[in-house]
């Protein structure tokens, strides 16, 4: 690797610490709000899980569809007659844009899409550096823009007839059925935050793709053949474990409790909702927003239980969340690609 490329891994590293210190609170934010779990025990399933998982499914299984959709944003013959420093600059504005609108997202307590933070600054970077025929608005469309709205679509339905099936089981049961679900919750939240890591992980690894395709100055390298390393993979999943570790407990009550009061049983649902449309995602290449399908799967739940305990006020300030930030993170990484090039391209 050359600087450029390890300049652009040690952003994406620091994005992934942030999607760990976010998104990883989102895994386990039902099981601890319903006490289902004490917080201790489950960050620390959720961490391990985080670091083994990514190993896992991208090594061992070799499944990396995430992080080839980041990298296919952008068509591959804009590259053509790219140079390294411009490469460089185009991967570093969307860096720049997504770790700036997260900040912002931290600051708020609002879980952020991280997901759409990431690919609005690539996509705004990437009309800076390669002109409006570079992007791949068929891949944008389909698999940005649309899960935009149609991911909540997904959860708020998976969540309210997963919720409303074991509503019916449940009814047939004594009370002790509650222990059940409560015990459940340990393997649910070691599927969440496998779900949750695998995606996360490889939006990181895409960007540390596209830094070798345009950045390294090796020949050879494509988006759909290149091989990631060991090391690659590891690196960044113990980075998404050590932001787990090291924060999220905000979001766990914002995302917990905020939307909707839940119990040990709709903890369970929501859980399962989220892991089912997560994991979908992930081995389909879609890359999405965890808080996204955490927060629409509890909304789901609530509607089924009692539409009027939903929170709606915070609902509606968390989807407006989720619209904005594709257009804010494009405009702020076109900006930064703009000042950058100024900078550094017209002068050499």
């Amino acid at each position: 690797m050359n600087a450029y490329v390890i300049v652009i891994f040690i952003f994406a590293i620091a994005y992934t610490f942030y999607m760990g210190f976010s998104d990883g609170a989102n895994a386990v934010a039902t099981c601890v709000a319903t006490r289902a779990i004490k917080p201790i025990y489950a960050i620390v399933i959720a961490g391990v899980v985080k670091f083994i998982a990514p190993l896992v499914i991208c090594c061992w299984i070799g499944n990396t569809s995430v992080a080839r959709t980041v990298g296919s944003l952008i068509k591959s013959d804009a590259f053509d007659g790219l140079s390294q420093k411009a490469g460089f600059i185009f991967l570093l504005s969307t860096m720049l844009a997504t770790l700036i609108w997260s900040v912002i997202c931290v600051f708020t307590s609002l879980p952020n899409s991280t997901s759409h933070t990431l690919l609005g600054g690539l996509v705004g970077a990437g009309l800076v550096s390669f002109n409006f025929n570079g992007v791949d608005w068929s891949a944008v469309g389909l698999k940005v823009i649309l899960m935009v709205f149609l991911t909540p679509v997904m959860c708020i339905v998976v969540g309210y007839l997963m919720d409303k099936l074991f509503i019916a089981i449940c009814r047939r049961m004594d009370r002790r059925v509650k222990k059940v679900f409560k015990a459940l919750q340990v393997f649910n939240v070691t599927v969440l935050s496998t779900s949750i890591s695998i995606n996360n992980v490889q939006k990181s690894m895409g960007i540390f793709l596209l830094a070798m395709v345009l950045c390294s100055g090796q020949e050879g390298i494509s988006i759909d053949t290149y091989q990631f390393d060991f090391w690659i993979v590891a690196i960044l999943s113990f980075v998404i474990m050590l932001g787990l570790l090291f924060g999220g407990y905000k979001l766990i009550y914002s995302v917990g409790k905020k939307i909707y009061r839940m119990g040990t049983i709709q903890s369970y649902t929501a859980q399962l909702a989220t892991a089912t449309v997560a994991l979908t995602c992930s081995f389909t290449g879609i890359p999405v927003s965890t808080g996204q399908v955490v927060s629409s799967s509890i909304i789901g739940v609530g509607i089924s239980e009692r539409i009027s305990g939903v929170h709606w006020t915070r609902v509606k300030k968390i989807f407006t969340n989720w619209i904005v930030t594709f257009p804010i993170a494009m405009c702020v990484g076109a900006l930064i690609c703009l000042i950058l090039k100024a900078i550094f391209l017209q002068t050499a």
